[in-house]
């Protein structure tokens, strides 16, 4: 860090340094007031209502787990950079952390049950499944049911898309 030590013992910080992290202060609200987030766009357990274009534009499965895994990857960095609030930073990534276990499991449940590929997404408000199958509102109740039960989220804020 480039500072020097002004008189009666005070650091001062050099005015680039502060420019620089103004800068990057200012970036990284940007990005958090810019960006959507599916918790805050996504009403319906109907595929057709989904607002975030990641979960709409992937093309397959193997798409839209890459496209999680840089959103957190992402997130997680940031939470580390930022290092204002370092107790509630922590407390996020290790829940990041526990969304990733629940999702393996999930998804490996799923994955044998239905024979198919599973790719989950779970955020703080909801959760996101995503099936490489045809659309069956039996399953979809189904998958509603099972992570209400033992993930703890309302039916109403599990979405299961069919790809």
């Amino acid at each position: 860090m480039k500072y020097w030590k002004g008189g009666a013992g005070l650091y001062v910080i050099k005015k680039q340094w502060l420019v620089g992290l103004g800068i990057f202060l200012a970036l990284v609200l940007a990005l958090v007031v810019t960006v959507p987030r599916p918790e805050e766009s996504i009403t319906s357990t109907k595929p057709n209502t989904v607002v975030d274009s990641s979960l709409t534009t992937a093309k397959n499965l193997g798409e839209f787990r890459l496209m999680r895994e840089k959103n957190r990857s992402y997130l997680i960095e940031s939470l580390k950079e930022l290092g204002t609030n370092r107790q509630a930073a922590e407390e996020r990534i290790l829940k990041i952390l526990d969304f990733k276990e629940k999702e393996s499991f999930l998804e490996e449940t799923l994955k044998a049950r239905y024979d198919t590929d599973v790719v989950a997404y779970l955020q703080d408000t909801q959760a996101v499944v995503v099936m490489k199958k045809e659309e069956d509102d039996k399953i979809r109740l189904e998958i509603r049911d099972f992570v209400a039960q033992n993930l703890n989220y309302p039916p109403g804020k599990v979405l299961v898309i069919f790809k």
